[in-house]
């Protein structure tokens, strides 16, 4: 109804601001614009009064389309996830869980004669037994048949609890996928997230998981997008997976536990170190929850696991540890592989022949080796086993010392912020802004410059400013993919030409009160009002696109769609600004009011010209990827790292040094991350 009204109201104090004109000569000019705003106003009018009556309420997507396109997007997430950390091929490491008997939470009873929450479809109410102990393909039945819906999972260090987790997630999708689809509804879709970058104090967990969903999944993109994940969150649509309790202030932990506790309506599964979750939990605890301790690997069989993972059969120097292992089941190195994470070391840093006797001359070398040993001794293989040719390989494009350098900082930087994510967004944290605010200013002033000196003098530090307003650390806003053919759609056409219209009128009528040349004024005004309003809801609707890309999010993926973004918008609002242009002076020459104009042609096109090229400019800067992109160049000035570093981090990626989760990235292991960090030079720059 306000969109009618503003309609109406402009162009009837245009009508009239025309028959009220003292310039009687130019009467029949102003009449003909007149009715040239008039028309497409009626037709606008008799659109948003169709779309009024249809009842358009705006609400989005079904919550049922929503979750099954999160489902899907989900799958592929933590399939490559699970693939990228071997959890599927070979068969997971045999780890055993055990119900914990530390007082960590309430009694068992809580858990299990709850009625929150129904069992899922084909599963039995859980009873104490189901909860004794087991394989970790049982703990998929213990988390459907909870009825308080709360499970929380501890465990040591590298005692595998992340892959757990992942492995729960997917035989969530799995039981959800085999589900008929009449009964999916209350099936939730299990989603994981770190508890990086929650206050629990100042946001609610319903507010929280939203936005998380809306940056992780490209189906959450675009304006309303935070709102329709919102309504899964509120629908218990899904079910949500936190892990790394320490990522969070150690005062917040037991206030996050109990705002989990608070909430109704979605399943919960905590995953901490054993330590931490103990700390948390004499001040606050997840209230209902069954808590479930991972169990160590025992000799036999880690022994039995590295066996299946080799040649059969296994060179000489395998069958040595294999044979240690069941010998002496108490040795410091069978002490040191009943970690998963230890396990997974030696089966990835000793991938052919016989080089695991280097391990075992490390044990009997050094005379008191303890687990801890033996573990950093594993850690540091990883570097040199990734980034050493292998015979016949093609050159790496980075060296082992560059790397070691490198990941070193970066592993220091993402410890210094206590988090195990490697956002590429949060890097400028790592470095002062000063730099990266003038180097903005210098640019702009330069390309501004090229037009006139005295341009480039004001527009340099008038961009400056605003990059200093624009550049606070948060993350990129969710981009759906650009599609085009969005722009050109009835929805994102009809808004255009609504604002179009207000902005062309409102301009013309600032153009008629000038008292110097009235009808040219308001002529060029108004064509510059024109290309404003189309220029600015086109580029507010890409934002507004709903997009049904079930594609998880990857960290270039998120750098490539900002940068695309910018750059999208920077050419509409060039080609809008000299459309605009354009139209005004083509009303001025087609209505007679300044034929002098004709002999400036050149002047004119070169104008337009120069108006598209600051549009691109300004596309090219402002996305968060600029800001990225400067700090990159900082750190590799003062670390000396790649100054192409997303390309440096995808390619440690690829060599198993380094895995994505959604669009950040994480060390492999996280006692490797802290291996490195503490490895970094002492006198490294501090941001």
């Amino acid at each position: 109804m306000a969109a009618i009204v503003v309609v109406i109201a402009f162009a009837g104090a245009l009508v009239w601001l025309v028959w009220r004109s003292p310039h009687r000569s130019d009467l029949s000019t102003f009449g003909a614009f007149a009715v040239a705003v008039i028309v497409p106003a009626a037709s606008l009018v008799v659109y948003l009064t169709k779309v009024r009556q249809a009842g358009d309420t705006g609400r989005g997507r079904p919550l049922d389309e929503l979750a099954d396109s999160l489902a899907v997007a989900v799958t592929e997430q933590w399939t490559r996830a699970a693939l990228e950390r071997r959890l599927l091929q070979p068969e997971p490491i045999p780890v055993q869980w055990e119900r914990s008997s530390r007082p960590l939470a309430g009694p068992v009873s809580a858990a299990v004669e709850s009625r929150q929450f129904p069992p899922l479809p084909g599963l039995l109410s859980a009873v104490p037994a189901l909860l004794r102990g087991g394989p970790l393909r049982d703990l998929h039945a213990v988390y459907g048949s909870l009825g308080s819906g709360r499970l929380v999972i501890i465990g040591e260090p590298g005692s595998g609890k992340t892959g757990a987790a992942v492995l729960l997630v997917l035989a969530g999708l799995e039981y959800r996928q085999q589900v008929p689809s009449q009964d999916r509804p209350p099936v939730p879709v299990p989603v994981m997230f770190t508890w990086h970058g929650w206050d629990p104090n100042t946001q609610r967990v319903g507010d929280w998981l939203a936005a998380q969903l809306q940056e992780t999944y490209p189906l959450f993109g675009g304006k309303g997008g935070k709102a329709e994940a919102a309504g899964l969150v509120k629908a218990g649509r899904i079910a949500v997976i936190l892990d790394g309790l320490d990522e969070i202030a150690e005062e917040l932990r037991p206030v996050a536990l109990r705002a989990l506790s608070q909430q109704a309506a979605l399943r919960v599964v905590v995953l901490a170190r054993s330590f931490e979750m103990a700390a948390a939990a004499q001040q606050g605890f997840l209230e209902g929850a069954a808590v479930l301790e991972l169990q160590a690997v025992d000799a036999a069989t880690a022994a039995d696991y590295l066996t299946r993972v080799q040649l059969d059969p296994p060179p000489r120097g395998w069958s040595e540890l294999t044979g240690r292992l069941r010998r002496e089941p108490g040795s410091p190195i069978a002490k040191a592989l009943s970690n998963p994470l230890t396990l997974t070391l030696v089966r990835d840093t000793y991938r052919s022949g016989d080089d695991v006797r280097e391990l075992l001359d490390f044990c009997d070398a050094v005379g008191d080796v303890s687990g801890e040993d033996i573990q950093d001794h594993l850690l540091d293989r990883v570097l040199p086993v990734a980034y050493t040719l292998p015979l016949g390989a093609a050159r790496p494009r980075y060296e082992l010392e560059e790397a070691r350098r490198a990941l070193g900082y970066i592993a220091a930087g993402m410890s210094r912020e206590g988090t195990r994510d490697l956002a590429w967004w949060r890097t400028p944290a790592w470095a002062p802004a000063a730099p990266r605010v003038i180097t903005t200013g210098v640019v702009f002033g330069l390309v501004f410059a090229l037009a006139r000196p005295v341009y480039g003098l004001v527009g340099g530090p008038v961009f400056a400013y605003l990059y200093i307003l624009g550049d606070r650390g948060k993350s990129p806003v969710q981009r759906a993919p650009l599609r085009w053919r969005h722009l050109l759609s009835r929805n994102s056409l009809m808004p255009a030409l609504l604002y179009a219209l207000v902005g062309g009128a409102l301009c013309g009528l600032f153009g008629l009160a000038a008292r110097v040349g009235a009808g040219r004024t308001a002529a060029l005004a108004a064509g510059v009002g024109i290309g404003v309003g189309l220029a600015g809801a086109l580029a507010a609707g890409l934002t507004r696109s709903a997009t049904d890309d079930a594609s998880p999010l990857t960290p270039r993926a998120s750098w490539r769609r900002d940068k695309a973004f910018g750059l999208a918008v920077g050419l509409i609002v060039g080609l809008g600004l000299s459309l605009g242009i354009g139209l005004g002076i083509g009303f001025i020459l087609a209505l007679g009011l300044g034929t002098h104009m004709a002999g400036h042609l050149t002047a004119i096109v070169s104008g337009l010209v120069w108006v598209l090229l600051y549009g691109l400019v300004f596309g090219l800067l402002f996305p968060r990827t600029w800001t990225v992109s400067l700090t990159f160049a900082q750190l590799a000035m003062r670390w000396h790292t790649p100054a192409r570093l997303l390309r440096f981090l995808d390619d440690a990626r690829q060599r198993d040094v380094l895995r994505t989760v959604g669009p950040v990235y994480q060390f492999r292991h996280a006692r490797l991350q802290d291996r490195l960090a503490g490895q970094a030079a002492p006198n490294e720059p501090q941001a």
